[in-house]
C-alpha cells in the first residue's frame, strides 16, 4: 500500500487529470444531448455526446488513473496516456467551439476550461517529472 501511495505521490498530476475526464463524461451523462440543436438544424458534433464518446472519456480516465497509481512504464505507456488524454480533449474542445460557433454565441465557459486543460497537459508533458 505505501508503494501505491509513492506512485500516486509522483503521479498526481495523471491521477487528477484523469479524474477531469471522468468528470466531463459525467457532465455529457448529466446534460444529455448537450451538443443537439432545435430541429430542423443539424449540429457536426451531435455526437461527442453519445454513449459511446462518454465511454471513450471512461477509458481514457481510467488509463490515467491505473498509470498514476500503479506508475508502469513499459510499452511506452507515457507518451500513449499523453496522447490520448490530449486527443480527447482537444477533441472536445473543438466540439465546444463548433457548438458555439453554430449558435453565433461568445466563446463557453466550456471551450476556456477545456482549453485550459489542454494547455496544461501540454506543458506537463513537456516539463514534468518522469
Amino acid at each position: 500500500m505505501k508503494k501505491l501511495y509513492q506512485h500516486y505521490h509522483k503521479n498526481q498530476f495523471w491521477f487528477w487529470t484523469g479524474m477531469e475526464t471522468y468528470a466531463l463524461g459525467i457532465v455529457f451523462i448529466i446534460q444529455a444531448n448537450f451538443f443537439d440543436l432545435m430541429p430542423p438544424a443539424h449540429s457536426v458534433v451531435a455526437g461527442l455526446d453519445d454513449p459511446l464518446s462518454i465511454f471513450c472519456l471512461a477509458i481514457v480516465g481510467t488509463f490515467a488513473v491505473v498509470y498514476s497509481i500503479w506508475d508502469f512504464h513499459w510499452f511506452y505507456a507515457r507518451p500513449i496516456l499523453i496522447a490520448m488524454l490530449v486527443f480527447v480533449w482537444v477533441t472536445f474542445f473543438c466540439g465546444f467551439l463548433i457548438h458555439d460557433i453554430e449558435l453565433g454565441a461568445i466563446v463557453s465557459p466550456g471551450a476556456v476550461l477545456t482549453g485550459g486543460v489542454i494547455f496544461r497537459i501540454t506543458s506537463y508533458a513537456f516539463t514534468g517529472d518522469d
